[in-house]
């Protein structure tokens, strides 16, 4: 599996640290979360991760590649048949390979729509109960400060131990808040890796063009 399970996890990390916590001890603490690791390991997180894969990711994929294959399979097709077959049976080839490279297209995009927004819905019920925990810890442990460094472009060079919460964040949210999720070793939040999303690519073998005609209009 790819890169980016959490699509649009910045925008949850402002509303995050947006929250004020109640009043308590002074606050004096810097506390930094990698919050999007944080999320993933805790055991709403893996149980979310493990549904996305198995429900979406997994079987459109496997539907996308099934649509690569037949792309792959018409083009050697007509590559093997360039010497031996009639100009007319090329033509028509060519524009089964343009209406089949055509459809590919919009499936990858309406994939990566439908896994954004999947994704976004996954973690809108997990952003709240997280928001909640992350205040609460604020509060108990007189944090003055909260730093997100999930983008690797925070501009943050270095991190003592002593002010990374990222792994007592987690354990604290999967304290306090009653899990569905699977009972499975929860892997070190540096560790953690989102679920694949990213569609097979199309085949690098472009099917050669008719001398005069486009691609068949749909």
């Amino acid at each position: 599996m790819n890169k980016y399970f959490i699509i649009g996890l910045v925008g949850a990390s402002a509303t995050l640290m947006a929250q004020t916590p109640a009043p308590g001890p002074v606050p004096t603490r810097i506390c930094v979360v990698n919050l999007q690791s944080a999320m993933l390991s805790t055991k709403d997180g893996q149980a979310a991760a493990e549904d996305f894969r198995t429900k979406f990711s997994e079987p459109e994929e496997k539907k996308l590649q099934a649509k690569q294959a037949e792309i792959t399979d018409l083009n050697d097709k007509l590559q093997r048949g360039a010497n031996t077959m009639s100009q007319t049976a090329q033509d028509d080839m060519r524009k089964s390979l343009d209406r089949k490279n055509t459809e590919y297209k919009r499936a990858v995009e309406d994939f990566q729509f439908d896994r954004d927004e999947m994704q976004r819905k996954l973690l809108d019920d997990l952003s709240a109960k997280m928001q909640a925990v992350i205040a609460r810890f604020a509060q108990e442990n007189a944090c003055a400060v909260f730093l997100d460094v999930t983008n690797p472009n925070s501009g943050i060079m270095w991190i003592a131990d002593q002010v990374d919460v990222t792994r007592q964040i987690v354990d604290a949210y999967d304290k306090t808040q009653p899990s569905s999720g699977t009972s499975a070793a929860k892997p070190a939040p540096g560790a953690i890796k989102p679920p694949a999303a990213t569609p097979v690519k199309p085949p690098a073998t472009t099917p050669a063009k008719p001398p005069t005609t486009g691609p068949a209009k749909q």
